[in-house]
């Protein structure tokens, strides 16, 4: 557990609010809620103000000292572009702060701030969607390569020919996924050759899936 997810946890078990309580007054799902506490997803900044005028109660000086710091699951890193605060609070409802992490959402490296669309940002719901670097060169036949971005939104959902972030014998990879029938599916990657592996459907775990791919020049 994350010393976010930990004192959100603490604080509404204090109030008496159950999770799925405080999952409804902040408008997101109750397994969002159990993931924040458990240290699987992480929380933006904007949603724990929520929680503080929701819970009526001040965690800014607990809860964001000890995200600045590397802590169990996140390790925030000081970014090169500094952002006037009242600048960002002023455009919030029109830009989404989007965190850059690591495949294993561990480590924040960068924010990017995209623009707010009848709710969504770049259709999907804001709290879903997250930057990943990514780490190696497995996908460089897809034009994927290390060290660039890829907009992930995260949902379990098979969509057959995608780009997905997923979990399969222990570790996260980015692949692409092809089902080949109700219980096998084939997992492709592409560095200096194409590679498959038949996989049992039951034996990944899709994270998300890829929807754009940013590259530095």
């Amino acid at each position: 557990m994350s010393r976010v997810g930990k004192q959100i946890q603490d604080a509404r078990m204090r109030t008496g609010v159950s999770a799925k309580q405080l999952a409804k007054k902040l408008g997101v799902s109750e397994s969002f809620i159990n993931e924040v506490e458990s240290g699987k997803k992480i929380i933006n900044e904007d949603l724990i103000r929520r929680v503080e005028k929701t819970l009526e109660i001040s965690l800014n000086e607990e809860v964001f000292v000890k995200v600045a710091e590397p802590v169990e699951n996140l390790k925030e890193i000081e970014s090169t572009k500094v952002v006037n605060k009242q600048m960002e609070d002023a455009f919030s409802h029109i830009l989404k702060k989007i965190p850059v992490c690591d495949i294993n959402f561990k480590e924040i490296f960068d924010y990017k701030y995209l623009p707010i669309i009848d709710k969504k940002v770049e259709g999907y719901n804001g709290d879903k969607i997250i930057y990943i670097k990514v780490p190696d060169d497995s996908m460089r036949g897809f034009r994927i390569q290390r060290g660039d971005r890829l907009l992930v939104y995260q949902n379990q959902e098979f969509l057959n020919n995608s780009i997905v972030l997923l979990e399969m014998d222990g570790k996260r990879c980015i692949r692409q996924i092809k089902r080949l029938d109700s219980n096998k599916i084939l997992v492709i990657s592409h560095s200096n050759d194409l590679k498959t592996e038949t996989k049992d459907v039951k034996s990944i775990n899709i994270i998300g899936r890829c929807t754009r791919l940013e590259v530095e020049l």
